[in-house]
């Protein structure tokens, strides 16, 4: 089962559609507003994040409002897990430099744009790598995310929390086989997921209010989610 999920991501492409991305907007561009374009990387990858999720075992049978409900629960903490998962096994660099000269900050992306928060972001970085943490851990702890069957307003709430199990006792057993010289890695991973939460959960305020003060792009879906989160 790990094997068709981790079968299920394509990194080459995420990277690919992030540089080209960040090229086209400032082709032939002086200056652009740095947090803005940050807004329109995280909007595609939500985009290729409903792609993926759609996809997927467990998912795809569900109806489409019970798969938005879990999106927009779970849409924040995945982009943060996508950053450093892509920074541990890609080695995605902090920064680039884009076509008009201007320096794009990466890491802004897993932070959700709160630089406060790089230090935090580097010690589940750290705590993972302790961990050993790899591409079958990585997409375990996804879908650990992604299929929460505490989400209210679920309707196939047993196709939900079947999955969730499924996924855990796979990660369980994959842990157990695979690393055996970790010590206690199953836990250990499930413990970092509320970290992650804690850390999404700033992101989303930060991103909210900079969308109420009018600085970033409306009429997108990581503007949608963000209002859907709060409709709960």
């Amino acid at each position: 089962m790990i094997r068709e999920f981790v079968q299920s991501i394509d990194d080459r492409e995420w990277q690919t559609q992030l540089f080209a991305l960040l090229q086209k907007q400032t082709y032939n561009q002086v200056e652009v507003d740095l947090f803005e374009l940050m807004c329109k990387v995280l909007d595609q990858n939500l985009f290729s994040q409903v792609d993926w999720a759609r996809n997927t075992v467990f998912f795809k049978d569900l109806k489409v409002d019970d798969q938005m409900k879990l999106l927009q629960h779970s849409w924040s903490d995945m982009l943060v897990l996508d950053h450093l998962h892509h920074r541990i096994h890609n080695g995605l660099p902090d920064e680039t430099q884009l076509n008009n000269g201007q320096v794009f900050n990466l890491m802004s992306l897993g932070l959700l744009g709160v630089p406060q928060l790089g230090d935090y972001f580097n010690e589940l970085q750290n705590k993972l790598q302790d961990l050993k943490f790899d591409m079958g851990d990585y997409v375990c702890m996804k879908f650990l995310i992604l299929l929460n069957p505490t989400v209210r307003g679920i309707v196939n709430r047993k196709t939900v929390s079947e999955g969730h199990d499924n996924v855990q006792a796979a990660l369980l057993d994959y842990t157990l086989t695979c690393y055996p010289s970790v010590n206690d890695k199953f836990r250990g991973l499930l413990n970092i997921l509320p970290e992650i939460h804690a850390l999404a959960a700033r992101g989303e305020d930060h991103l909210y209010s900079k969308h109420r003060e009018g600085s970033a792009p409306t009429q997108t879906l990581l503007m949608e989610m963000l209002h859907a989160k709060r409709k709960v």
